[in-house]
């Protein structure tokens, strides 16, 4: 007989119900909470070595003659190390050809069963020589610490990125990526590592009020303020009536200048790192392969010389000048960098802050100098193990063709300009020490270009009252306080936060 349902026992059943899939939830985020607390070694992206780098290197980084700007180490060693390594591919190959034809030999002789042995004795013969002088050329270099060892003739293919390399306004202009996340846009700038936090501050320039002024309005301290209307802006248009005119140009000289300001450090104290301080104009990734000389040297007088250049007329078109500081240390394995925009127009000024941290080299790299520096019988063994692996590879591949997706980094984006440091970097910083520096480097140029930036706006007769608040928001509780490892999207302030800002724009 089927029961009968009334609304206390349907109530009852509901409750129970929400009670089980009350505990249920319980047990599921416990058992994800301590799946999360298992700590997971990171994947590091996918890289080429080998020939199969030299290649990609000639491929992407060096195609067109213009590298993108490298931060933390010299490409023109790089280039030249490729240079050498190409001979040893040819010297490989000649090898292999006599190979080959000491094989075709000993088929017209009455030994002909032995050609196959033939043939693999010498291209294990001549992988194993490529490989020690490798690793000997390589030893050279690690104890000559890149000194004279890249004394090599940079080969023709090499030849325009070395001269550009070389060239004064190498890094001055910067090439920019737009990075879409599900937490909004980044743009990144090609070179400068990865993006860590944006900081975005705008106000409306007014003159400075006096104190009675003030103090007439401390009543109304707790209402939203009221946006200027336009005869409040237009009080300082008139010189000497408010605010002292002042261009962006002259804004990035004053905290270029305060950047560099000599301060006395410990040096028995503080590590060995340099700080760098100079313009760059920016400009987007899809436009770099399209810059001709003479719209390079426009971008190159923006860079130095600011928007009111006589030949950078027109690059302000399709660039924008920004003041970079930038902090090595590390022996160049962390580069800090903060690209700082000033936009000034209409009586509204805004500064963004974009910094961005290069990560460590790659392990695959690290494993290098490991192996450049051992030697004695045990590598012997290991080389001639690794050359008889080659040769059973390369049969392998002339049957396999290899797919095009390994024979260039992961993190190569495939089209326009490639940073080869950033190609060659892990995915996450994960020496703790590095990150407390990367910090430290961030947040001392950010506060002091925000300083800056207030005592100018000081100086020149202007309201910074709605600057400190948003300072103070950042400063305090805002994009300062998280970096590359943290969620951006959850702090207030950041791009794609779902947190209020308290008025930053």
């Amino acid at each position: 007989m089927r029961e009968r349902l009334t609304p206390r026992k349907v109530r009852q059943r509901r409750l129970e119900k929400a009670a089980k899939e009350a505990l249920s939830g319980e047990k599921t985020a416990m058992a994800r909470l301590l799946t999360d607390d298992e700590p997971t070694a990171p994947k590091q992206p996918r890289v080429v070595v080998g020939h199969e780098y030299v290649r990609w290197v000639r491929r992407r980084v060096v195609a067109d003659g213009r590298p993108a700007p490298s931060y933390g180490f010299d490409l023109e060693a790089v280039l030249t190390a490729c240079a050498q390594a190409q001979r040893l591919l040819w010297l490989r190959r000649i090898l292999m050809a006599l190979a080959c034809g000491a094989a075709g030999l000993c088929a017209w002789t009455p030994v002909a069963y032995l050609a196959p042995l033939v043939v693999l004795a010498g291209l294990w013969a001549a992988f194993w020589t490529d490989r020690t002088l490798a690793q000997r050329r390589l030893r050279t270099v690690f104890d000559d610490h890149g000194g004279e060892a890249w004394g090599a003739e940079v080969p023709r293919r090499f030849q325009d990125a070395v001269e550009r390399i070389r060239d004064a306004s190498y890094g001055d202009v910067v090439p920019y990526r737009n990075q879409v996340r599900s937490s909004g846009a980044r743009y990144h700038f090609v070179g400068a590592g990865k993006v860590w936090f944006e900081t975005q501050i705008g106000i409306d320039v007014m003159p400075a009020r006096s104190r009675d002024d003030d103090a007439g309005d401390e009543g109304d301290s707790g209402s939203s303020r009221i946006p200027p209307s336009v005869a409040d802006l237009l009080t300082g248009a008139h010189t000497g009536s408010g605010v002292v005119e002042f261009t962006p140009d002259d804004l990035h000289a004053h905290v270029a200048r305060e950047l560099q300001r000599p301060i006395a450090p410990l040096r028995d104290f503080h590590p060995d790192s340099a700080q760098e301080v100079f313009g760059v104009a920016a400009i987007s990734a899809e436009r770099w392969e399209m810059l001709t000389p003479d719209r390079w040297e426009g971008l190159v007088s923006l860079a130095r010389d600011g928007v009111r250049a006589a030949d950078a007329q027109r690059a302000p078109k399709v660039a924008r000048r920004f003041l970079c500081a930038r902090m090595t240390s590390w022996d160049g394995e962390l580069v800090a960098s903060l690209f700082v925009g000033f936009a000034y127009e209409n009586h509204y000024l805004r500064v963004v802050v974009r910094p961005h941290v290069v990560n460590p080299v790659h392990p695959v790299l690290r494993e290098a100098e490991k192996k450049a520096s051992a030697s004695g019988w045990a590598w012997q063994r290991r080389t001639a193990y690794l050359a008889a692996v080659d040769t059973g590879w390369f049969v392998v591949r002339l049957f396999k063709r290899a797919r095009a997706g390994d024979q260039e980094p992961e993190q190569d984006p495939g089209t326009g300009p490639v940073s080869l440091r950033e190609a060659y970097s892990t995915r996450h910083m994960d020496d703790m020490l590095q990150y407390d520096d990367a910090r430290r480097y961030i947040e001392m140029m950010q506060g002091r270009v925000l300083a800056s930036v207030d005592g100018f706006l000081v100086g020149h007769n202007v309201d910074t009252g709605a600057y400190r608040e948003r300072i103070t928001v950042v400063l305090n509780s805002g994009v300062i306080n998280t970096g590359e490892m943290s969620n951006v999207q959850n702090q207030p302030g950041a791009v794609g936060s779902q947190q209020s800002s308290g008025g930053a724009k």
